[in-house]
């Protein structure tokens, strides 16, 4: 067959990056795909999501190193992002972004295969961020520096940002959750403190926490960042296990800056912030602070009593200033205003929270709207240039060489969300935990069995199953007032669960 080709370029950094490519006669492609479509013309992911997932995580689990001081360092512990041919490139490192999103992913992996291996690469992350916290004399004591302008595995930069120092202090809880080691429960209570005395009132022009800071002097570098949302949710989680006047502390601060949020915002649209790679740039918005914003409220709606009406909002004004490109009627997400390029980590990221919202309301424009952007979001993974199973990812259409955040760390969690929120788009038939509202600390599966333990005593998990179950709780049968089998949003062989003192599941075929 005669394929007439035309491909269009640009240049960004110095580089010749791929746009996009089509076929004259016979195929279309996108990127290094052939677009697949449904028999009404709808975009179709061009794999399964699940060899999306297991062949990204394969490239992390065996991430190429290169030598520092330490010996062998994976990448990820050295730079942010490589060539598209799978070889070595120097760029400051954005490790306080990609330690907390590593451990969203591998709570989902873990969850969903039963295969711990994902830990390592956060214990990898979080020991060598720790090992680089600031002396106790500075003005900002014993907290991460979350970018390496360097870059050499070697974490010494004199500047941070208070919103990743929220996301490390995260990623410490959750995986003292899930392993119980008491320094990483020590290193979130301290960061959260030192976070915590720095809160100031907040204005139109003055985020509670400021976007950069000197660490040693206290000087703010940049005084606004919209995405405080790492903040309040630190401040909401680290409660449990501080004492009681620090909890109520805490609980005020989460309520001040989520009020600052609603006040301010919410309502200028003025999302600001986030990217540790950008000049300041105070007017530069993007579609990350917007819709982790959005993604937290339709986790926690008590902190805003109008979040119906904010949240569909948001995902309204993302697609609207970021996402007007469309492809085969999916919509790809560009990331800020100075990066204005198409990314897959952010439109699965929308999609995710168009997903989670339609949950609440039911409208089939919000499932097919989700449901088509995380179907372009896998035509980036697995790129011409990946071997063995292993996928080297494009950032998305435009945007060829990789990195560790927008091509996996970030990417994949939006994946799982969307496997939860529409299970519809699984392909395989085998039994899998899809969401949990815990941290699962364990979890084996067996033919005919299910066992897994949860960290709090109270809780909802999401499952695909093969088999009708039977549930028990503790060692005893669970009321099946407490839990749901059948037809889920257009899936069959679910199971719902929900837990109320409970922390060891035990599912079995009937």
């Amino acid at each position: 067959m005669l394929y007439v080709f035309t491909k269009w370029i640009c240049r960004i950094a110095g580089g010749l990056v791929f746009v996009w490519a089509s076929y004259g006669f016979g195929a279309d492609y996108i990127l290094d795909h052939e677009v697949v479509l449904d028999a009404q013309g709808r975009l179709q992911p061009w794999t399964s999501y699940d060899q999306v997932i297991q062949w990204s995580v394969n490239f992390i689990l065996h991430c190429p190193t290169t030598k520092t001081k330490f010996g062998q360092d994976p990448w990820y512990l050295v730079t942010a992002k490589f060539n598209e041919d799978g070889q070595f490139l120097l760029k400051q490192n954005n490790q306080g972004n990609n330690v907390y999103w590593a451990m969203e992913t591998a709570k989902r992996y873990y969850a969903y295969t039963g295969d711990p291996s994902f830990f390592a690469v956060v214990r990898r992350l979080l020991d060598r961020i720790l090992h680089y916290r600031t002396p106790a004399d500075w003005v900002w004591p014993g907290v991460p520096r979350t970018q390496d302008d360097s870059p050499d595995g070697e974490y010494t930069d004199d500047w941070s940002e208070p919103d990743k120092m929220c996301l490390v202090a995260i990623a410490c809880l959750d995986f003292f959750k899930y392993n119980g080691e008491k320094k990483y429960l020590r290193a979130a209570r301290e960061i959260a403190a030192t976070v915590a005395r720095h809160v100031r009132p907040g204005d139109a022009d003055h985020s509670p926490l400021p976007f950069r800071v000197h660490l040693q002097s206290g000087r703010v570098l940049d005084p606004y960042n919209a995405g405080i949302i790492s903040a309040v949710k630190l401040f909401d989680e680290i409660r449990p296990f501080v004492s009681r006047q620090q909890a109520e502390a805490y609980s005020s601060l989460r309520d001040r800056m989520m009020q600052w949020i609603l006040q301010f915002p919410m309502i200028n649209h003025y999302w600001s912030g986030y990217y540790e790679d950008v000049v300041s740039q105070e007017h530069n918005l993007n579609q990350h602070t917007p819709m982790e914003t959005a993604r937290y409220l339709l986790q926690h709606p008590e902190l805003d009593p109008d979040f119906q009406e904010h949240v569909p909002a948001l995902c309204a004004w993302v697609e609207n200033r970021f996402g007007r490109t469309k492809h085969y009627g999916a919509t790809s997400i560009r990331e800020q205003d100075s990066c204005f390029m198409e990314m897959s980590s952010h439109t699965a990221r929308y999609a995710s929270v168009v997903a989670r919202w339609y949950g609440y309301s039911g409208a089939q424009r919000d499932f097919e709207e989700a449901r088509a952007a995380f179907a372009l979001a896998t035509y980036s993974a697995y790129n011409r240039y990946s071997r063995d199973g292993r996928a080297i990812n494009y950032v998305g259409i435009g945007y060829a060489d990789p990195w560790f955040s927008d091509s996996y760390f970030d990417y994949l969690p939006h994946l799982f969300d969307g496997l939860a929120e529409i299970p519809a788009m699984m392909t395989h038939s085998r039994n899998c935990l899809l969401q949990s509202t815990s941290v699962i600390r364990r979890i084996d599966y067996e033919e005919n069995r299910i066992r897994y333990t949860a960290f709090n005593d109270e809780g909802a998990e999401l499952l695909h199953l093969v088999f009708r179950p039977r549930v028990l709780a503790d060692g005893k049968p669970l009321d099946c007032a407490y839990w749901q089998f059948g037809e889920y949003r257009g899936s069959t062989h679910m199971l719902r669960i929900r837990r109320a003192g409970a922390k060891h599941i035990e599912i079995v075929a009937e």
